[in-house]
């Protein structure tokens, strides 16, 4: 991509993660990315596209994040705690929103469009992946007990990420979200 389709992308994730897929008009975009409805379509094909391109993009950031944290990490579990207590949008005050967006967008839906749909299916499925190795390598170091389920507990792990992010949402008190995500990360380092 040339570095001006970069910056839209960048500019189109944020302002998709903000204001959601339904509520982001062409003008908005327009404005948010600088282009024009022609190179806008020219760029990405759609607005479908751009915002499936924003969620891949939302998504390898966070999995560059993860990866970096977890090669930095005492162990496994410790590598997945600090991803959520440090880098999780929960806990990045720099995120347009304070909730995943990947979460946001399925609380949204796509209004059936079966390319977000899928789109939003798969990258869910490899951030399931993910956790369930983690956990996995947890196991394997004797982190966890050796008939830990690796696969339940990532799903675990998911739903509570899902749902931290939806009471984020309604939450005003944001010492009150980084109270229940560092309680979580406190779960996931000490799970004994």
């Amino acid at each position: 991509m040339s570095h001006d389709k970069e910056a839209a992308l960048d500019q189109a994730l944020d302002l998709f993660w903000t204001k959601g897929y339904a509520s982001t008009s062409l003008k908005d975009l327009e404005r948010a990315t600088g282009m024009h409805p022609g190179s806008l379509y020219a760029a990405f094909g759609s607005k479908a596209k751009l915002y499936c391109l924003s969620l891949e993009r939302y998504a390898k950031r966070l999995s560059i994040l993860r990866a970096e944290l977890q090669a930095k990490a005492a162990s496994p579990l410790d590598g997945l705690a600090d991803f959520i207590a440090k880098a999780h949008p929960l806990s990045d005050a720099d995120a347009p929103l304070p909730v995943c967006y990947l979460v946001k967008a399925t609380l949204e839906t796509s209004q059936g469009n079966q390319a977000i749909e899928g789109k939003l299916s798969d990258l869910l499925t490899q951030n399931d992946a993910t956790f369930t190795a983690v956990f996995q390598q947890a196991v394997d170091a004797g982190d966890l007990p050796a008939n830990s389920d690796a696969k339940k507990m990532a799903r675990q792990l998911s739903a509570d990420l899902a749902g931290l992010c939806f009471y984020a949402l309604r939450e005003e008190d944001s010492n009150v979200i980084k109270e229940m995500v560092t309680d979580l990360a406190n779960r996931i380092r000490h799970p004994h």
